[in-house]
């Protein structure tokens, strides 16, 4: 059994860097705090002129492994045959007629003769040209062109954006819309840039209404802002530099506005507070600072050192999609973590006593009482009374909310994401139930090297194998169409299956691609026996599914592990405890099992979708990795708040009761009013049209909130109520290494 604990060392008596001439020289931007603002100014400026191309410099898309199968059979087919998937549809809709009426069939052949003049762009099939009769629907109103857009994602966009202005037509008796992945990832981004704008013109007056209280004044409200606006134009203009030398995502631009206002929230925060506290201590303006920086700065570097380290594990995964949320992150945390120590009070010395100028609530001419006294204090008493009633309560609440992830499907992103009306959801909705066939969820197979492979006997043989496999309708290839493990039709004239030596197999089926029965599907053609010496790559809409959960399946693992070593290792240094950390994975991890949970019931199972304008669907399956390692690093966040604060109690006192409520007395308003700010801004995603967006904004503003009342608020006492001293328990040698890392993290 190990020795009872003893308090860690905590010096209130160390020398004062304002007063004594033996302790160590004032920070810098105490120094100099003018030369300091106007550096920030500066950076301000320079980097403000690189910010401004950042979403220029950046890529859509970054979904897939660039590894994967389904990955190198797309550049295959994009450099050999490029008419052979098609990612774009065209859909000619005649309600008062016909597919067949003149007016139809010219609204048809203009298209074709539109898309053959555009470089790079190649007809697949369509019903104008072949008279296909898979391509016309059952009603006879419609007819379908499948085209294929070559080159990397954004020069789809660009020229779908192109053929769409060119050719959709939207009034009148014929119309012509767009579908298919390409239109999909075009309404996707054009619903996201407008709600994006609505939702910040909802949150940003209510995040800065709600600035003003928590701040309590005008020019303190400010103070976050300018610290915001620092972090967030520095965090672009890495953003915009790395995108001139690698593919960076350009929603990581999202996160970095997102993380960076939180940031600078939560650290101006504690720094405005500490400070606050210090002056109605009665030690002068550069005093306080000056204390606030040994305490609670370090707080807020050992803080943004978490959270970096946790969002730095994103760097595992193949898709520069999530890589991309590690570079922005990191570089948005340690900007605003040098921000929060230099400009920040800097800003601080020189303002002194105005910024409590224009206040909306005067301040108090006395100081509150005491810690343990204040709403938090009370509640973690009352917790502490009767910890295992109180801790078991909340497990039970969470446990309940996380067994929706049980059941959990996760998929691709597909058009049901987009609003019910959205033109690509409508063209992928009439075409799934009104035509015979759906070609946009064809499985293709390429081959590399199969030379002369339209006379190989083994070609026809490996085809009709194919043909056989549940779900597949026919295969077409070199050697001829295939169905049912036969061969119904000679090879087609003209048709381009073979290049040089590489060769084409189109697998027609009738499953929905991005679902389970596609999956299904592509594990079955994969387990198609192949000639020997042959090579066949799987690739198509359905095996991008595969490939794309199958990979980030096999990498969440190590990200987890990482996040959590990463925390338990700077969480150790941070306390000087064993438990502790632990504690925190262990507590963070059933938060966040609830919020997965919730996001389940509500996206996936369909509960409350019709309030929240959904349709239930398989979760994205990068959605819930972005949503744990930002909801994970913020409660890492205010993990650091609490802890630093008991820290500095249990190190006065030596009481573990008193030191808790006094802890958490202190902390807690922070905390709250800082959860509070977050909260607002990642619910005000909730009005968005896209359901990728909502899942995210409210999942994490719903762990925001559970973390700072329920995990902080309850389980946090609890949990030290029961375990008292052993809680702060560690080997001597590691209580050394951590009293050298951390200094004085707590000793405030």
């Amino acid at each position: 059994m190990p020795s009872t604990p003893t308090p860690p060392a905590v010096d209130r008596a160390a020398p004062d860097p304002v007063t004594d001439p033996t302790a160590r020289r004032l920070p810098v931007a105490l120094r100099r705090p003018r030369l300091v603002l106007w550096l920030a100014v500066l950076f301000l400026v320079l980097t403000g002129a690189l910010a401004g191309g950042a979403s220029g410099a950046m890529k859509n898309g970054g979904f897939d492994d660039p590894a994967s199968d389904s990955s190198r059979a797309a550049q295959l087919l994009a450099a050999d045959f490029p008419a052979g998937q098609s990612n774009l549809v065209l859909l000619v809709q005649d309600l008062g007629g016909s597919a067949d009426a003149p007016e139809a069939v010219a609204a048809g052949r203009h298209a074709l003769a539109v898309l053959a003049a555009q470089p790079g762009v190649h007809v697949v099939d369509s019903y104008y040209a072949g008279g296909d009769p898979a391509l016309r629907s059952t009603d006879g109103h419609s007819a379908l062109t499948t085209v294929n857009v070559s080159g990397d994602e954004d020069t789809v966009a660009r020229a779908t954006t192109r053929l769409h202005d060119a050719l959709a037509r939207t009034g009148g008796p014929v119309t012509v819309r767009f579908g298919g992945v390409a239109q999909v990832t075009n309404d996707l981004t054009q619903q996201t840039d407008n709600d994006l704008a609505l939702s910040e013109g909802i949150a940003l007056p209510l995040t800065l209404i709600l600035l003003f209280f928590v701040f309590r004044g005008v020019l303190a409200a400010l103070l976050p802002l300018f610290v915001g606006v620092l972090s967030i134009s520095g965090a672009l203009a890495v953003l915009y530099g790395l995108g001139q030398v690698t593919s960076v995502s350009v929603f990581a631009v999202n996160l970095t506005t997102a993380l960076g206002l939180g940031l600078s929230v939560d650290y101006s925060l504690l720094i405005v507070s500490r400070y606050r506290e210090e002056r109605a201590a009665g030690l002068a303006g550069p005093q306080a600072l000056a204390v606030t920086l040994r305490t609670a700065g370090r707080t807020v570097v050992f803080s943004g050192a978490i959270v970096a380290a946790v969002l730095a594990t994103l760097v595992v995964f193949k898709q520069y999609f999530l890589s991309s949320f590690a570079y922005a992150g990191v570089a948005v945390v340690a900007i605003t973590v040098a921000c929060a120590l230099l400009p920040l009070p800097a800003a601080l010395l020189l303002v002194g006593d105005r910024i409590d100028r224009w206040a909306f609530r005067p301040r108090r001419q006395n100081p509150p009482g005491p810690a343990e006294t204040r709403l938090w204090g009370r509640i973690a008493g009352a917790t502490m009374r009767r910890p295992l009633l109180a801790g078991a309560l909340v497990v039970g609440l969470l446990a309940v909310m996380a067994w929706p992830l049980t059941g959990a499907q996760f998929g691709v992103p597909d058009e049901r994401a987009l609003p019910k009306g959205s033109e690509s959801r409508v063209v992928a909705d009439l075409a799934r139930a009104g035509f015979p066939g759906d070609a946009d969820n064809a499985v293709t197979l390429v081959s590399a090297h199969w030379p002369g492979a339209a006379a190989d006997p083994e070609l026809a043989s490996y085809a009709a194998r194919l043909s056989a496999v549940a779900h597949v309708t026919s295969v077409t290839c070199a050697a001829g169409s295939f169905e049912h493990g036969r061969q119904v039709a000679p090879p087609a004239q003209g048709a381009a299956f073979t290049a040089g030596t590489a060769t084409l197999l189109r697998v027609d089926d009738d499953v929905v691609a991005y679902s389970p029965a596609g999956e299904r599907l592509v594990h079955a053609v994969r387990a198609v026996t192949v000639p020997a010496g042959r090579v066949v790559l799987v690739g198509g809409l359905a095996a991008q599914y595969v490939d794309v959960t199958a990979s980030i399946g096999d990498r969440l693992p190590l990200a987890l592990t990482l996040a959590a070593l990463l925390t338990l290792v700077l969480l150790g240094l941070a306390t000087g405890s064993v438990l502790l950390p632990v504690k925190a994975v262990l507590f963070n991890a059933l938060g966040l099992g609830a919020v997965l949970g919730a996001m389940v019931w509500v996206f996936q199972d369909g509960h409350l979708a019709g309030l929240l304008d959904v349709t239930p669907a398989p979760i994205a399956v990068t959605m819930p990795v972005l949503l744990l390692c930002v909801a994970y690093a913020l409660s890492m966040d205010y993990e650091m708040f609490v802890l630093s604060r008991i820290k500095e109690r249990y190190g006065r006192t030596g009481d573990p009761y008193l030191s808790v409520r006094e802890g958490l007395g202190g902390s807690g308003p922070v905390i709250t009013a800082a959860a509070a700010i977050l909260a607002v801004s990642f619910f005000s995603t909730a009005i968005s049209g896209v359901s990728l967006a909502k899942l995210f904004g409210i999942g994490t503003g719903l762990a925001v909130i559970l973390d700072a009342l329920l995990v902080r608020g309850v389980l946090v006492p609890a949990f030290l109520r029961l375990t008292g001293p052993a809680a702060w328990w560690a080997p001597a040698p590691m209580r050394r290494l951590a009293r050298r890392f951390s200094g004085a993290v707590g000793e405030h």
